[in-house]
């Protein structure tokens, strides 16, 4: 039976390809969006608590809530690696208590419900799939069982590519790769001298001051690399 479930939905994934397309993420997300009821859908590779690097996203809302995960450190895709287990949120309005940065910019942005699963496989932690509705309601268990074999797949393409499979003819599993996090890291860095603090606080700095502005952190980065901001090791806001 698990067989045939995998094998259906690598039947999914495949029919989802832009015409000769080799089988990458985006056809993956295309078919998770199209077969589990949802609205959208997005891989992310995520290594560390100041790395994660979109993949691939069906949609600007899918693409807009990962940068809200990003930027506010909140909400299932920033917990789900620690637990080791999916995170299932049929509801996002009642999770404003749990996460008052995350949740309500989330809904805000038009998602109601969100789901998203860890791709690892024993200590292997390489990313999440997440999946959003724009309202309320669960996964069935058919949808689940369904998802949890779409994040297996996800999972397996990634490690794919890690180990040079995906230099193979016909086989891009992470064709469309984004560089959009480039600038972020770059601004880390920077901070990190400007302070004199670790990485990592650098980080905390940067994603505090892109969610008090109410503006994406690579914008702020992008203005951290060009210089226009700088953060200064005294009281008071950067400047």
């Amino acid at each position: 039976m698990a067989s045939e479930r995998a094998a259906q939905v690598w039947a999914w994934i495949v029919a989802a390809r832009e015409g000769d397309a080799p089988v990458s993420l985006a056809a993956l997300c295309r078919a998770a969006a199209g077969r589990l009821a949802v609205d959208g859908a997005s891989v992310t590779a995520v290594s560390g608590p100041t790395v994660r690097e979109p993949l691939s996203a069906t949609d600007e809302r899918s693409a807009r809530l990962e940068e809200l995960l990003f930027t506010t450190g909140e909400g299932p895709g920033a917990e789900d690696l620690r637990f080791g287990s999916p995170m299932l949120v049929p509801d996002l309005e009642s999770a404003t208590e749990r996460w008052p940065g995350f949740a309500p910019a989330a809904v805000d942005a038009g998602a109601q419900a969100l789901f998203v699963f860890p791709l690892q496989a024993g200590a292997i932690r390489a990313g999440v799939l997440s999946l959003y509705r724009a309202a309320p309601g669960p996964l069935t268990p058919q949808q689940l069982a369904d998802a949890l074999v779409f994040a297996d797949i996800a999972l397996q393409l990634l490690l794919d590519s890690a180990s040079g499979i995906s230099g193979m003819d016909g086989y891009r599993p992470l064709d469309g790769l984004s560089d959009s996090r480039a600038e972020v890291y770059q601004a880390t860095g920077m901070i990190s001298v400007q302070l004199g603090v670790s990485v990592e606080e650098a980080f905390v700095r940067l994603r505090a001051h892109a969610f008090a502005a109410s503006t994406p952190l690579d914008d702020v980065a992008g203005d951290v690399v060009s210089r226009v901001l700088r953060f200064d090791p005294g009281p008071g806001p950067e400047t």
